[in-house]
C-alpha cells in the first residue's frame, strides 16, 4: 500500500487532535511566590536543608512581583504550603520530587495537609504502593491528589482493580490517569472494541497498564485509527500494532504530515515510510528535529544510504546522545585498526543491548581501554 493512501486514511487527525494535557487546572503564578516565601523564611533555620534550597532555586520569582490584593493571604497560604511540605518531606518526597509536584501543579500547596492530602497518601500506601514508589509516581502526576477520594480515586481504583487482578498495578493507572467516571463512558466500551476486533488479551493488558490514556477516546477515533492500522497489514495481536495505536493516537494529522515530509526529504520512497512505520512504529514518534539529526548523523558523517535506515528504522528510536554518538566513535574506531570483518553489520554495532556491546568490545584486549575511554567520554560530553 503506497504512503498516499495512509495519508488519506489519517486524514481524521485533525490540528487540535493529540490528546490534551488531562490536567483541567491552570498554572496560576501565585503560588510558587507564596511557597518561595515560605521557603525563604524558614532559610535561616534551615539553611543547609538541601529541600529548602532545591525548592528555592525551582519555584521561579521572588514574592514581592506577587499583586498587592493577594498579600493579604499570603500568611496564611505560607503556613499552608509549609504543612504541606513538611508532610510530603515526611512520607520520603525527595526536594527533586517536591519541586517537580508544584511546578506542575503548584495548587497542591493549598490542599489541607491534614483533611484532605494524608488520606490520599495512606490510601495509595494501604494498597501496596511503597513510600519510594509512590512518590516517584506522584511526582510527575500530581493532578490525582485534587480528586476526592470517595467519589473518584476509589472507584476508579475498584474499577482497575477489577480489570488488572493488582492493587499496585490499579494504582499505577489511576495516579497517570485521573479522569472522574470517564472509564464508565469511555474505557469500557474501548476495551470492548479492542477485543472485538482482534486485540489480544496481552496487549489490551499491556494498555490498560502502561497506555491507559489511550482507551479515553472517542469510539469513532478509535475506530478509524483501527481501520487504518489495519489497512496497513498491521496486526492487532502483535505488540507493534500497540506503538502505532500510540503513534496514531497521540499526533495530529500536521505532525504527521510534517514527519513524512521530513523522511521524504531525505530520499525515503513512499513504500520506504510505509515499511518503516510497520517495522517501527515508533520512529515516527520522533521529533522532526530527531529526525533530521540522526538521518544527518548516519548519511553525512557515516556515510549511509538512507535506504539502509529505512531498512532498520529502530535506528531513529535510540537517544542520539547516550547511545548513536558513543557507539559511532567506538565503531570508527574499531575500523581504523582493521579488526572488523568487511562483511560486518554496522547496523547491528547500534542495536545490541549494552549488555552484548560490552561483551563485544572485551572481545578486542588490545584495544578495550582505549575504547571504553572514547565510550565514557562521549556519554558524559555536554551536548
Amino acid at each position: 500500500m503506497p504512503v498516499h493512501s495512509l495519508r488519506r486514511g489519517l486524514l481524521f487527525l485533525s490540528s487540535n487532535s493529540t490528546i490534551p494535557n488531562p490536567s483541567p487546572f491552570p498554572k496560576p503564578p501565585l503560588l510558587p511566590f507564596i511557597a518561595l516565601r515560605f521557603l525563604s523564611a524558614q532559610a535561616s533555620e534551615e539553611e543547609d536543608s538541601p529541600t529548602v534550597s532545591a525548592l528555592v532555586d525551582s519555584l521561579g520569582s521572588p514574592p514581592e512581583t506577587a499583586p498587592s490584593v493577594f498579600r493579604k493571604h499570603q500568611d496564611k497560604d505560607r503556613r499552608n504550603a509549609g504543612s504541606v511540605i513538611r508532610l510530603l518531606k515526611s512520607r520520603d518526597f525527595s526536594a527533586a520530587q517536591i519541586s517537580e509536584m508544584v511546578r506542575r501543579w503548584p495548587q497542591l500547596l493549598r490542599l489541607k495537609p491534614e483533611r484532605t492530602l494524608l488520606p490520599k497518601l495512606e490510601f495509595f500506601q494501604s494498597k501496596g504502593l511503597l513510600r519510594p514508589d509512590l512518590a516517584e509516581l506522584l511526582s510527575p502526576n500530581p493532578f490525582v491528589l485534587s480528586r476526592s477520594l470517595e467519589r473518584c480515586i476509589i472507584p476508579n481504583f475498584n474499577f482497575f482493580r477489577n480489570l488488572l487482578n493488582s492493587d499496585v498495578k490499579a494504582l499505577q493507572v489511576i495516579i497517570r490517569v485521573h479522569r472522574a467516571g470517564a472509564h464508565k463512558i469511555t474505557v469500557v466500551p474501548n476495551l470492548k472494541y479492542l477485543r472485538d476486533n482482534g486485540v489480544s488479551e496481552s496487549n489490551v493488558a499491556f494498555i490498560l497498564r502502561y497506555q491507559p490514556e489511550k482507551l479515553y477516546v472517542s469510539r469513532a477515533r478509535l475506530s478509524e485509527a483501527m481501520s487504518v492500522l489495519k489497512g496497513m497489514g498491521l496486526d492487532p495481536q502483535k505488540s507493534a500494532f500497540l506503538h502505532a495505536l500510540a503513534a496514531v493516537l497521540g499526533m495530529s494529522k500536521s505532525s504527521w504530515e510534517g514527519k513524512l515530509r521530513v523522511y521524504r526529504n531525505w530520499g525515503w520512497s513512499e513504500e520506504e515510510c510505509l515499511s518503516a512505520f510497520r517495522k517501527s512504529p515508533q520512529c515516527m514518534m520522533a521529533s522532526e528535529d530527531k529526525i533530521n539529526r540522526v538521518m544527518s548523523f548516519f548519511v553525512d558523517r557515516m556515510g549511509w544510504k538512507p535506504s539502509l535506515i529505512a531498512e532498520h528504522p529502530i535506528l531513529l528510536t535510540y537517544s542520539f546522545e547516550k547511545r548513536i554518538i558513543p557507539r559511532a566513535a567506538v565503531l570508527q574506531l574499531l575500523l581504523s585498526e582493521g579488526l572488523l570483518k568487511k562483511n560486518y553489520s554496522v547496523v547491528q554495532f547500534f542495536k545490541m543491548s549494552e549488555m552484548v556491546f560490552m561483551k563485544r568490545i572485551a572481545k578486542f584486549p588490545e584495544v578495550a581501554p582505549r575504547i571504553l575511554a572514547i565510550y565514557e567520554e562521549e556519554l558524559n560530553k555536554p551536548r
